[in-house]
């Protein structure tokens, strides 16, 4: 399964797998450090940027390797 079209496909980029990995890793960090709160639902709202960010880290990542193992 593609993410996007071949002819919008590019190469494997590294500092584009440093950035989903930093992404992946401040999203994490953060919904850590805002666990003990999340028992509150007002919280959910507040937590849904950090998950969206790790959530697009991993999503480049997985890109980038199958990229990286593509070549």
């Amino acid at each position: 399964m593609r993410l996007i079209w071949k002819k919008y496909d590019s190469e494997f980029n590294p500092i584009v797998m440093v950035v989903g990995a930093g992404c992946l890793v401040g999203g994490v960090s953060v919904l850590a450090l805002i666990a003990h709160a999340l028992a509150n639902p007002v919280v959910w709202v507040f937590a849904a940027v950090p998950l969206i960010v790790a959530l697009v880290g991993v999503i480049t990542l997985v890109r980038e390797y199958r990229l990286w193992k593509a070549r």
